[in-house]
């Protein structure tokens, strides 16, 4: 076998909202193996047949152990009790059922994959790490890469591979996935073997900027928007932490994060998304923490709890230490530069050292000015007073909280 003895990890593609991600790694000295890899990738179609049955049947023992694992896991099915309420019970954030992994037809799987590698030029390549002199690197990646042919088409030009990127984003049709309009709070209750409670607080996300085609300074308006806004999430975790854990000592940690994923790729369109406040506690005290965690975010809204300069700098110094340890990993590397790619940055820039720069350039500027006054108006600006909210509480099945 090829690969006896190579640390060559190829893994499975993953779907996304909006595209779809293949990864993989190896050891520098087996770079070229890699390579030879994602050539026969797309070059040797997937075609289930009579002896691929058992490998098949492999594959649909999985999903179905998978599936089956996720009915029987608490957290599992708290986090699909979330996903349903925040987004409506939207068809793209359900589970396949059983029946339809019984039902699994590989023959129209395989070609929906064919037909997703059947173009080479719609999709980009990213490779980082300790990669070999230009001299070396260059000839490999027209050897397996460069030779890689495009059915019904030609190769295009940058100019015209940009234009055609915006134009296919602009093609995709959104999801459409919307925040309840008025607030909501479920219960559920469900059967564990050791009782715990997880409660989350949702809330919805729209930047206020927009970046439009061809406006260079609305892109840099929605990234530094989009940078105060992870800082803010920064500060009310250490917050939360500080009221929820050492004030009151009834949570052993607080997350607090973000989510654009589902937002939609279209210029011109606001970016919208979701922040998710979570932590775990006893389920009777969780209506109590519930409203404590409303309180505060309420009290740094009107001002009557405050950020201090004390907790700004804190948020920065972890900022920049983390960007320093992270600055040097490999995934980090190949994360940011596949984003910026299907970000509206490059739509806009069109081309991948220009939205590299903008990014760089525009995080630099708000970690440079950010203080406690564009702490609180960006808690406003993106938390109003008259915020809609989804809270939803697992409690353990059987056991009522006292009135």
């Amino acid at each position: 076998v090829c690969l006896d003895g190579r640390r060559v990890e190829p893994n499975p593609p993953s779907l996304e909202a909006y595209s779809t991600h293949i990864d993989c790694s190896a050891s520098p000295a087996d770079l070229e193996h890699l390579l030879m890899l994602l050539h026969l990738l797309y070059l040797c179609p997937v075609e289930p047949g009579a002896t691929s049955k058992s490998r098949l049947s492999l594959v649909k023992f999985g999903l179905l152990a998978w599936r089956l694992g996720e009915n029987r896991d608490p957290a599992a099915m708290f986090r699909r009790r979330v996903q349903k309420c925040i987004t409506g019970d939207h068809p793209y954030t359900r589970l396949p059922s059983l029946w339809s992994i019984m039902r699994l037809n590989f023959q129209r799987a395989s070609a929906i994959f064919n037909e997703r590698l059947s173009q080479p030029r719609e999709w980009t390549f990213v490779i980082v790490g300790r990669l070999p002199p230009k001299d070396v690197l260059v000839p490999l990646l027209e050897t397996f890469l460069g030779s890689i042919p495009n059915v019904g088409g030609s190769p295009a030009s940058v100019a015209e591979g940009a234009a055609r990127e915006v134009a296919a984003r602009q093609a995709v049709t959104p999801l459409e996935i919307s925040f309840p309009a008025k607030s909501v709070r479920e219960e559920v209750w469900l059967q564990m073997v050791d009782p715990q409670g997880s409660t989350v607080l949702c809330f919805p996300l729209r930047l206020k900027a927009v970046a439009t085609a061809g406006d260079m300074k609305s892109v840099e308006e929605e990234l530094r928007e989009l940078f105060h806004l992870r800082l803010l999430v920064r500060l009310l975790q250490t917050r939360l932490v500080e009221v929820l854990r050492f004030k009151r000592g009834q949570v052993y940690g607080v997350s607090v994060s973000d989510d654009f994923s589902l937002s939609p790729p279209q210029l011109g369109r606001h970016r919208t998304g979701t922040l998710s406040i979570g932590f775990e506690c006893d389920p009777a005290e969780s209506d109590e923490l519930v409203k404590a965690t409303q309180d505060e975010l309420q009290g740094l809204r009107s001002g009557d709890s405050e950020f201090t300069p004390d907790n700004v700098s804190a948020a920065l110094e972890q900022e920049r230490r983390e960007f320093e340890e992270v600055f040097h990993k490999n995934d980090w590397w190949a994360d940011t530069i596949m984003d910026l790619y299907f970000s509206r940055s490059q739509a806009v820039t069109g081309e991948i050292g220009a939205s590299v720069a903008l990014w760089w350039r525009s995080r630099a500027t708000v970690v440079a000015t950010f203080d406690v006054a564009q702490a609180v108006a960006t808690l406003r600006s993106v938390l109003p007073a008259d915020v809609t909210s989804a809270v939803i509480m697992m409690r353990p099945k059987g056991r009522r909280p006292a009135n």
